[in-house]
């Protein structure tokens, strides 16, 4: 691999796919679960309620105020500062029962059924970003809070795409439906991964792993590619060229970047040496289109 390969690492939900899937986990969790004869839909909805409630209260509760936040640093404090509201949901998740006894095998059959189902729908140019980023020797890896990395790869894998071999930092449940964090090494797991600083450090847990592979050579040169508030702190990492897919400069995540001073342009004026910047895409046609050497650039009115 060359010295010069370029490392790409993407979230999944609403970045990979177009929505947000957790509820379509919960969905195939119940239907597991009722086909051996136990009804946990009140446990799923209490969970949701709970956590609704945890939330509201907690964004009620902070301060400073959102329209009080305007630098980086105090909305990364933000986002950190849901780690309790989070860890509480999880825990909830993990009592309930709801992905207890589901396999990994009837989690990758899921996702697989889910995209050829249109259940989930992978975001338009995935498969020819990929084809580019491995064409010329770049790595790639997803970073993800969603429930599970199984999932994950089968979703991945049901576009064409070897998911086997493509790195995934996320979320699992156990045989006993116990929620484990990313897989840190053979059978080991870290904490569950929630909250931005989560995201970051799996970052740069995974930008470690392949610059310390044997026959493996990353440089410098970083791309995270995401959707949400909990991405904000991988999107503006020193060094780091983040990218915000979004539909138009009207999204949250859009309209809080410029709201702590975060320049966002569109992907179309993007120049490789310029350092850390952010900008937006609409679809990995648009970063294909424009972030990679040799292509047509495609402009956001097309």
């Amino acid at each position: 691999m060359s010295s010069r390969a370029r490392a790409f690492i993407l979230d999944f939900d609403g970045t990979i796919t177009t929505q947000d899937t957790i509820s379509t986990l919960f969905n195939f969790a119940l239907s597991k679960q009722a086909s051996k004869g136990q009804d946990l839909s009140v446990a799923r909805d209490e969970i949701l309620a709970k956590y609704s409630d945890d939330f509201s209260k907690h964004v009620k509760d902070f301060s400073p105020a959102k329209e009080e936040r305007n630098t980086i640093p105090q909305e990364i404090e933000y986002y950190r500062s849901f780690k309790n509201v989070e860890s509480r949901s999880f825990e909830r998740v993990s009592r309930s029962g709801l992905f207890s006894g589901i396999t990994d095998n009837e989690w990758e059959e899921f996702g697989r059924g889910a995209v050829k189902k249109g259940e989930v729908v992978v975001r338009e140019g995935l498969g020819d970003f990929i084809e580019k980023v491995e064409k010329l020797g770049d790595v790639w890896g997803v970073v993800s809070v969603n429930f599970s990395s199984h999932f994950i790869r089968a979703v991945l894998g049901s576009t064409g795409l070897e998911a086997s071999k493509v790195e995934v930092l996320a979320n699992h449940p156990d045989e006993n439906g116990v929620l484990l964090g990313p897989e840190i090494g053979e059978g080991e797991h870290g904490s569950v991964m929630a909250t931005s600083d989560a995201k970051l450090a799996s970052m740069n847990a995974l930008l470690r792993s392949w610059r310390n592979a044997s026959g493996k050579s990353v440089s410098e040169v970083v791309y995270y590619i995401g959707d949400s508030g909990t991405d904000i702190e991988c999107l503006t990492e020193g060094g780091t060229t983040g990218i915000v897919i979004a539909e138009d400069r009207n999204s949250t995540l859009m309209g809080m970047l410029q709201r702590v001073g975060v320049n966002v342009r569109h992907i179309e004026s993007y120049q490789p040496d310029e350092g850390s910047s952010v900008y937006w895409a609409r679809d990995f046609r648009e970063i294909v289109g424009n972030a990679f050497p040799g292509s047509e650039r495609i402009s956001k009115q097309t």
